[in-house]
């Protein structure tokens, strides 16, 4: 059984495609090793904070009386609890970030992932 030959202008598609392949050579990849999650880092060293979507009175009744609450200003209204490792930010009712001061922000998406030279 004979293998049917594309032909474009003359050219095989093999002789097209033959200079291409070579440059699929010179491609770099970078490699990000990311700890296990049993493996302890500068970056996991963060306290256990409310995550986002949270009410304030699951975070009073998961973390406690906060040590210090701001009064809501704006619109929408934004408050702030203050605890000893971390200050929880609402938007209403809800938590909207969970501030770690002296922390790298938490890495939720790969594409967020840098390289450090």
């Amino acid at each position: 059984m004979r293998a049917k030959v594309q032909r474009w202008n003359g050219l095989t598609v093999a002789a097209v495609c033959a200079p291409l392949l070579g440059l699929a050579g010179l491609a770099q990849a970078e490699v990000l090793d990311l700890p296990g999650d049993n493996v302890a880092g500068e970056q996991l060293e963060r306290p256990a904070t409310p995550t986002r979507g949270m009410s304030k009175a699951q975070v009073a009744q998961r973390f406690g009386t906060p040590n210090t609450k701001t009064p809501a200003v704006g619109e929408p209204p934004i408050s702030r609890w203050v605890y000893d490792a971390y200050t929880v930010v609402f938007e209403h009712e809800y938590v909207l970030h969970a501030v770690v001061p002296k922390a790298p922000p938490p890495i939720y998406r790969i594409n967020e992932l840098k390289a450090v030279d």
